[in-house]
């Protein structure tokens, strides 16, 4: 008993010079602790682009939800529920079909009805113009052409999936096309949410496909638009949910982390 008395007593001394040994930090390593902590706090608050779908960014021009619904709102901040304008809705024809017990269950509009709908004017109230944009836009035959007169040749757009934005007219172009050239042919953005507002406008979405809605939702995402002087869009962030959920598990890994960066 006295030997294994002794042995627990070195095992325990040995075991606190360890753990002071992992707290003490040299100044010789200081700079690599620095940089480590700065990249796990990097990474816990970047959403989980190595497991996202990268195409999520297709269009950004979504569809109506079938089930969708519109709430008139008085002008004001407010919410929309489906994609409507204030005051007003789209035409019969942008609007998400039934689809009829006979008929092949579809998420949005045909190629037909896309292009049947009329396309708004430049300098339209920015909770005007996003209905259209993801409502309809994504399903018409020359997208994203038909989006690009919207945009301001200054403009900047951010989705938070790449390292860096997009900035100027050619550029998001060749990003628009990219995307819907990337991505699934029946990958579409459905229209949740939306504020009103005349120069902004916020909203969120989710992604589904489109002939196969029974797969439910793919991801869920927000996304915010700003008009300039002229009415065009001159900002855009996209962000999507990450993949990889960590919960709380990211606040207490990032405290002790911030703890190194003192």
């Amino acid at each position: 008993r006295e030997c294994m008395g002794a042995r627990a007593e070195v095992n325990t001394e040995s075991s606190h010079r360890a753990a002071h040994s992992l707290i003490t930090v040299s100044p010789k390593h200081s700079a690599m602790v620095r940089t480590t902590a700065v990249l796990i706090i990097a990474a816990l608050a970047t959403p989980s682009a190595a497991f996202s779908f990268s195409t999520h960014a297709f269009s950004r021009f979504l569809t109506p939800s079938p089930s969708s619904t519109h709430a008139t709102l008085t002008p004001g901040v407010g919410l929309r529920v489906g994609g409507m304008a204030p005051g007003r809705s789209l035409p019969a024809s942008s609007r998400a079909p039934r689809a009829a017990c006979t008929k092949v269950k579809m998420v949005g509009m045909t190629p037909e009805e896309a292009m049947s709908t009329a396309i708004p004017d430049v300098g339209v109230r920015a909770d005007e113009l996003i209905p259209w944009l993801w409502n309809v836009a994504q399903y018409r035959t020359d997208y994203p052409e038909c989006s690009l007169k919207f945009f301001a040749q200054d403009a900047v757009y951010e989705d938070l999936i790449y390292k860096e934005p997009f900035i100027g007219k050619p550029a998001v172009e060749a990003f628009l096309r990219k995307c819907k050239d990337l991505a699934p042919p029946d990958f579409v953005f459905v229209l949740d949410k939306y504020s009103d507002g005349a120069k902004a406008c916020g909203f969120t979405w989710h992604i589904e496909l489109q002939t196969r809605p029974e797969a439910g939702k793919f991801a869920n995402g927000a996304s915010f638009y700003e008009l300039d002087d002229d009415g065009k869009i001159c900002y855009v962030r996209d962000v999507v949910e990450p993949s990889l959920k960590t919960g709380d598990l990211a606040l207490r890994v990032a405290n002790v982390a911030a703890k190194f960066l003192n």
